[in-house]
């Protein structure tokens, strides 16, 4: 099996009123391994090598030959797919797409399951660093980050949404002195990708429909899901579409699925090139490990580990360092390029001093406001029904039912907690929880949440503040450089990060007046959490204790090797995306970024890929320079 599940052994504690913890969880991620815990691209992967031995041939001989390649993509995520997609086209280029993980599994592809697949063996699980002013109340004072290890990256684990931000977030970037990531520049490539399904009423100025990334609404909606929509936009929120001309509102969030599936960048960008281009080389299960650099200062390959040996990739052209906010600047600093101090301390020789790992920063949010959905409108369902729904989506041909969406999470909204602000400072993303057993538990709550998103009998509206101050930073762990980084999340460091969420909730509580709730029966659950009884619940003070102790994320990342122009001294890559003193290197995804758009960051690590590798093609085509 590619796929194996969260160890309960591990998380549960050993006296618990958790239903994840129980006898019938066993029975049930037993049952999801069975169902789709294999590939389609493994599946399809061994059906191809049997019909042609010369496949295997060449699979059984790599050790033996010198694998040597145009171009090298390290990492096959939101950006690395479709890097390696746009420039594999080129029928003169060889292409190599390294991938750390295994092909992406099956339970991948159900929206419902999105959430069992953290603490997976396709999931980093990564968790920052203690910092004494949040996620007070985690173990250790640890936070979870999450990010995906396989075919697909992030997008094959994250909740699906398609958000892009607002117009402004790009603007920013270019007045920082980004030459051609303005909003007009970046519009083009957004489209570029775009397959969108549901057309009707949007505007086509802003949405493409040929492209490979299919973007849709979910067949399955639930009705608290449609409350929570409706909710919003009786207190004023128009219901729009987010990614247009107006952000403000409420709405429905598209997703990259189809027909009630996930649509990850490796099925969208991978999966329908990968047997048939011969100059594309994929390559899962191989991390790579050291980016390698002549005397010149010039990225000529790279080396990588799979199956525990150690295999040395040439690059004619480029290196390109695709693999996310943490494991692209891990990786940087792996090869000798990052701050000298951090470089030093862990014994590696310093081949340029740039600010790698500063600038980290992600949208920060909290857990704790609970809306009780009652019984007679939850969404629960008994053992032997959860069972039957998972055999029924996987018997059908065209999915549907409530694991073909994904419970409430699509539920988002955005607004501005001060009228003369630009753009929104507030998103709501929502959750689904079992209420009674969330208030008891919270945290070991969280961290064995496996059963479908779509059973429930409580909402978790989180309120995410979009333009956070505050910064942290990546170091290596320099007892073990090839471990795990040190996450320092840094959240709340600077106070005013507070204040919209503060706001922020005092806007959601006022959603218990509506009729929507009220034609529900829904309300807020105002008992207070085990860290913050010493608070009135509802007050600020309550609020701030909640964002503390119960500190989330909803893993969005972003700013590790910041872009910026040559006079910024924490920039890492220039507006082209090469690494500063260093030539053939690029750094092409999220970490990129200066500042988090305003919404999920998936959507735009898809644009990053496809403006990225299009001026990668530019620099490689103009004046001649193709070979």
């Amino acid at each position: 099996m590619v796929w194996r599940p969260l160890n309960l052994s591990e998380v549960c504690p050993t006296h618990t009123h958790l239903s994840a913890c129980s006898h019938f969880a066993y029975v049930y991620l037993n049952l999801l391994v069975q169902l789709y815990g294999d590939s389609r691209d493994r599946r399809l992967s061994e059906k191809i090598e049997r019909e042609d031995d010369t496949v295997v041939q060449k699979i059984m001989s790599y050790e033996h030959r010198r694998e040597e390649y145009d171009f090298i993509v390290v990492g096959a995520g939101a950006a690395g797919c479709v890097v390696a997609n746009r420039l594999s086209q080129n029928k003169k280029w060889k292409v190599l797409l390294l991938e750390a993980g295994p092909e992406q599994p099956d339970v991948s592809l159900v929206p419902g399951l999105s959430t069992v697949l953290l603490g997976s063996n396709v999931d980093w699980a990564y968790t920052t660093e203690p910092d004494g002013k949040s996620c007070l109340a985690s173990r250790g004072g640890r936070c979870a980050w999450p990010r995906g290890k396989m075919m697909g990256g992030s997008s094959a684990i994250n909740s699906l949404a398609y958000i892009r931000g607002s117009r402004l977030d790009y603007d920013t970037w270019a007045d920082l002195g980004n030459v051609g990531w303005s909003y007009k520049d970046v519009l083009p490539y957004f489209k570029k990708s775009e397959r969108n399904l549901n057309f009707e009423g949007l505007d086509r100025k802003y949405h493409g429909v040929t492209g490979e990334q299919y973007i849709s609404r979910y067949p399955y909606f639930d009705k608290p899901s449609i409350m929570i929509t409706d909710a919003f936009h009786e207190r004023g929120l128009p219901l729009t579409d987010y990614n247009g001309a107006h952000q403000i509102g409420a709405m429905q969030a598209q997703s990259i699925a189809l027909d009630g599936e996930r649509i990850s960048t490796n099925t969208a960008f991978i999966r329908p090139i990968r047997f048939k281009r011969k100059n594309l080389t994929v390559k899962p299960n191989s991390e790579a490990v050291k980016i390698l650099i002549d005397e010149h200062k010039r990225a000529y390959g790279v080396k990588y580990i799979k199956n525990n040996l150690i295999y040395t990739a040439f690059a004619k052209k480029e290196v390109i360092v695709s693999g996310g906010p943490i494991n692209a600047p891990k990786l940087l600093m792996l090869s000798g390029i990052g701050p000298r101090d951090q470089l030093e301390k862990a014994g590696i020789e310093v081949i340029k001093d740039l600010a790698v790992g500063e600038n980290l920063h992600d949208h920060v949010t909290f857990n704790g406001i609970i809306i009780v959905v009652p019984n007679n409108t939850a969404t629960l369902r008994t053992n032997d029904e959860v069972l039957q729904e998972v055999i029924d989506y996987h018997n059908m041909d065209i999915k549907r039912g409530p694991l073909s969406g994904n419970g409430a999470v699509s539920s988002v909204s955005f607004i501005k907690t001060e009228p003369d602000l630009p753009a929104p400072d507030i998103q709501y993303q929502v959750d689904s929880i079992k209420w009674r057993e969330y208030v008891k538990e919270p945290i070991d709550y969280d961290r064995t949440r496996i059963y479908p998103t779509g059973f429930y009998d409580g909402l978790i509206p989180r309120t995410m503040n979009l333009v956070p101050y505050s910064r942290g930073k990546l170091c290596l762990n320099t007892s073990d450089p090839n471990g795990h980084p040190l996450l320092y999340a840094n959240y709340y460091d600077d106070e005013r990060d507070l204040i919209p969420l503060i706001k922020g909730v005092r806007f959601l509580l006022s959603l218990e007046g509506t009729e929507a709730f009220k034609k529900m029966g829904a309300h807020f659950l105002r008992v207070k959490l085990p860290a913050c009884r010493d608070y009135e619940w509802g007050t600020d003070e309550y609020i701030v204790c909640l964002a503390r102790h119960y500190t989330s994320t909803p893993y969005h990342p972003v700013g590790s090797c910041k872009m910026g122009p040559k006079w910024d001294e924490k920039a890492v890559v220039d507006p082209r995306l090469r690494v500063y003193g260093i030539s053939g290197l690029r750094v092409i995804d999220s970490s990129i970024m200066p500042i988090v758009p305003r919404g999920n960051t998936n959507a735009p690590s898809i644009m990053v890929g496809e403006r990225g590798v299009a001026l990668v093609i530019e620099d490689w085509t103009q004046n001649n320079h193709q070979k």
